[in-house]
């Protein structure tokens, strides 16, 4: 005998119910999972953040390492990189910094320039200036002087590197200013909030994180030691690295070319005046002036800067007029050098 109807009628609902069941549990483990995604999304994204942004800053770093290195190789030699692991795009810092140098190289005078819109100024002290000698990377110009002082207007270019030279009566150059713009390159790479930036200007390494303020990671080669005949030497190191193109993407290889170094001192000096100008909202220039002054803010809030030797303020304790070696009347050999590199 088969079973009854009310048999058939139970088993139906029973599996009836199994089926709703599994579609009620597969409903709740699709919602769980859901909201597992929902509240791990930021986490994911973040590590993702932490993930590029070491990335990042690695592939900067040991792209820097490489711009030293051709910068120290001959003019007409190179090499190539490519990394996956490089910012997501380059883009050119035109002139992201301008360093003014200047200091008096012969003689007892001291002498004084000043260039504002193609207006050269030069004063002197003594009265021993008598000669001015100007040389751009396009060409020279010169004129005498009145007295040890005058101005004159050039017609140069002095959008690129300028030197200019003070003679005396003897043609010794007493005095040397030299102005030195200096482009950098940015490294950017996309984050969840913005782009993480890092500037490679002048052999620094700046980091900056979207919405943080800016991390001086290296910093230009600006140093001050003794020599071995117990003198003072200030030796400064500049790296002017220019992009053929406006931007271009970082999945291509990269030719990084030397052309070579200029040599602007190399000889004693004395009144040494470094004077800086920086691009950009965010100004690296504090943190700069921190690190290569701090040794004399400290023996200056001690009382004790009689044998100080080192960088301090020149003028103005605020730093706006630049900076100076100190003790200010002690003769030093400088040593002041332009490495030069194309990337493209």
């Amino acid at each position: 005998m088969g079973p009854t109807a009310a048999t058939l009628r139970r088993q139906d609902e029973r599996a009836v119910s199994e089926v709703m069941g599994v579609t009620m549990l597969l409903a709740m483990v699709v919602t769980t999972m859901a909201g597992v995604v929902v509240v791990l999304q930021p986490f994911m994204e973040d590590l993702t953040d932490n993930r590029e942004w070491a990335a990042g800053s690695v592939a900067a770093t040991q792209f820097n390492d490489r711009l030293r290195v051709v910068a120290e190789a001959p003019a007409g030699t190179g090499i190539v990189v490519t990394s996956k692991h490089l910012a997501d795009t380059i883009r050119p810092l035109r002139q992201a910094e301008i360093w003014l140098v200047s200091a008096d190289l012969a003689g007892t005078d001291r002498v004084t320039v000043r260039i504002d819109a193609g207006m050269v100024n030069v004063t002197s002290i003594n009265g021993t200036a008598d000669e001015v000698r100007l040389s751009t990377a396009l060409g020279t110009d010169g004129w005498n002087l009145n007295g040890g002082e005058g101005e004159n207007t050039t017609t140069l270019s002095l959008t690129d590197w300028v030197r200019v030279d003070v003679l005396n009566a003897e043609e010794v150059v007493i005095h040397r200013w030299v102005q030195i713009p200096l482009d950098g390159i940015q490294l950017r790479t996309p984050l969840k909030g913005g782009n993480f930036e890092i500037d490679l200007i002048n052999s620094a390494r700046i980091e900056q994180l979207p919405g943080q303020p800016i991390d001086v990671r290296s910093f230009p080669r600006l140093h001050q030691d003794r020599t071995f005949d117990g003198g003072h030497r200030v030796s400064i190191i500049l790296l002017d690295v220019a992009i053929i193109g406006t931007e271009r993407r970082s999945d291509v290889s990269l030719d990084l070319s030397s052309l070579g170094a200029i040599t602007f001192f190399d000889e004693s000096a004395r009144n040494l005046r470094i004077e800086t100008d920086f691009n950009g909202d965010d100004s690296p220039e504090s943190r700069y002036l921190r690190e290569w002054t701090d040794a004399y803010d400290i023996q200056r809030s001690t009382g004790n800067l009689d044998d100080f030797v080192g960088f301090g303020p020149s003028g103005r304790i605020s730093g706006v007029d630049g900076m100076t070696l100190h003790p200010t009347d002690v003769t030093f050999h400088l040593d002041l050098v332009l490495q030069q590199v194309v990337v493209e």
